[in-house]
């Protein structure tokens, strides 16, 4: 019995060895590839021809890229025109009908959607690959060559790869210039002075028609609107009347200077498309007389074109926090001075009363003078300040330097406005209420502008002065030698 099993086992495993061996063997010889049509690589590829009943369409590989010879001269879209040459130099020969019929009709290749015709960079022209249907079962299309007898099966991915219009194969972007390439922008309106920046190291700044530093990220959201900013649709290869589309005169252009060569590119903006169920803005790129008339979604221009206050920094104080000796500050409610002592403390003073400041509340308040930003310049000049509640700010706050120099001022103040109600609406009957919003404003001591700030700046500044005002009003608070203080009853912070 024993000896039965060892048989058994024996056998089991001159089995495995043979099955084991079998499937080695296998999988060691070579797969059968599916054969290409053409043994040739996309950089092998130097022209293209997409011919059919009603268009005839040649690219060809240039130094920088694929150009138009027919129907139109100009630059063709890289990542389309390569896409085009992969998928002639990939494409598989799925199956092969065994004879040719007399009648193509049935397969779409009596008159082929589009005729392929390809040159090689060693000047070889490839026979045409004529491109019909899909097959009515299954995945795949029907193409014919003169390098194969009979009817062709590939992949059905393959027609859509070479069936391209004009358009499908012109580059949609607006500019070639990268955002961090620009050094120098113009923004020309045809009823104003052009507004000019220049960009130096990482800052940029206005040149005209005043100097004045710019607001970097909103000249940063400028030109990647504009870079990032694609053709909507293409409308005359061959305009004989700009004035149609507005162009004859723009109101509108940008002029972008970059690169190596500080090479230049424009885009001019004409009218508005007129048909109903259009959008668009007409514009044309600046360069050379053969550019055609396309269109933009109005949004491009909305977010290029910018005035001198919308581009202007709009730091309102920017102060030097190191140079601060002490701070003067005054509300409605209380007058307050905070000064520097040794080792990185502060002292508060209010209405003769001292107290050691908290260090980190006074640093923050420091840090929120230094950092100020404006949403927008609300006028400049002002003219108005009773408008924006200048008469009577509900904060002033005064820096000096250690010899008593005026570093800077800054006023605050908010404001609550009703708004106008709006028509009613079915749906919402609140709309024809009026409506109460604040709003909070800055101005300067060394500037005429009055600049709307973000209420939660103006309420952050409050809440820190208030905060630096309690360290005076605790019984428990140190009595530290008197700092520099303000007489009572002075309501508005004096120069020491």
């Amino acid at each position: 019995m024993q000896v039965l099993q060892t048989w058994k086992t024996i056998v089991v495993i001159i089995l495995l060895v043979i099955v084991g061996g079998y499937a080695y063997y296998v999988s060691r010889q070579p797969t059968e590839q599916t054969p290409k049509l053409n043994r040739i690589s996309a950089g092998d590829i130097q022209k293209i021809e997409l011919r059919s009943r009603t268009r005839d369409i040649v690219v060809e590989r240039g130094k920088d890229g694929w150009r138009f010879l027919k129907p139109i001269q100009g630059q063709a879209d890289r990542a389309i025109a390569d896409g085009i040459a992969d998928a002639i130099s990939n494409l598989q020969i799925t199956s092969t009908l065994s004879e040719t019929p007399g009648d193509l009709a049935p397969f779409g290749l009596q008159n082929p959607a589009v005729n392929v015709i390809v040159t090689t960079k060693d000047h070889r022209v490839l026979p045409t690959i004529m491109v019909g249907k899909d097959t009515p079962v299954g995945s795949s299309s029907y193409i014919k060559s003169g390098q194969q007898p009979g009817i062709l099966l590939v992949a059905n991915s393959f027609p859509s790869q070479v069936e391209k219009s004009v358009d499908d194969l012109r580059p949609r972007t607006l500019m070639g210039f990268k955002p961090d390439e620009i050094r120098e922008v113009v923004l020309d309106r045809s009823n104003g002075t052009p507004l000019e920046l220049n960009k130096t190291g990482d800052q940029w700044a206005i040149i005209k028609p005043k100097s004045y530093g710019a607001d970097n990220g909103a000249v940063q959201q400028l030109l990647e609107t504009v870079t990032n900013a694609r053709v909507a649709d293409f409308i005359d290869d061959n305009p004989s009347d700009l004035s149609k589309y507005g162009l004859a005169s723009p109101s509108f252009k940008l002029t972008l200077y970059g690169g190596k060569s500080n090479a230049q590119e424009s885009l001019q903006f004409g009218f508005k498309q007129p048909q109903p169920d259009k959008g668009g803005l007409y514009a044309r790129r600046g360069e050379g007389s053969d550019q055609p008339v396309i269109t933009v979604d109005s949004y491009v221009l909305n977010g290029i074109n910018k005035t001198f206050d919308d581009l202007r920094d709009k730091t309102v104080l920017g102060l030097d926090r190191t140079e601060v000796d002490h701070l003067m500050i005054a509300s409605p409610k209380f007058d307050e001075t905070l000064t520097r002592a040794a080792g990185n403390k502060w002292n508060i003073t209010s209405n003769d009363k001292n107290a050691s400041a908290e260090a980190l509340v006074a640093e923050s308040l420091l840090d929120q003078l230094h950092d100020l930003k404006a949403t927008r310049i609300a006028e400049d000049p002002m003219t108005r300040p009773d408008h924006y509640g200048m008469v009577t700010p509900t904060l002033i706050l005064t820096a000096y330097a250690k010899d008593g120099k005026e570093l800077g001022t800054l006023r605050v103040s908010k404001v609550e406005v009703t708004l106008k109600p709006t028509a009613p609406s079915p749906e919402n009957t609140e709309s024809a209420k009026p409506q109460q919003q604040n709003f909070a404003y800055a101005t300067t001591g060394g500037d005429k502008a009055v600049y709307e700030i973000p209420l939660q700046a103006a309420t952050d500044l409050a809440n820190t002065v208030n905060r630096l005002h309690s360290d005076t009003t605790n019984p428990a608070s140190p009595k530290p030698p008197a700092a520099a203080s303000t007489s009572p009853a002075t309501s508005m912070p004096q120069k020491k």
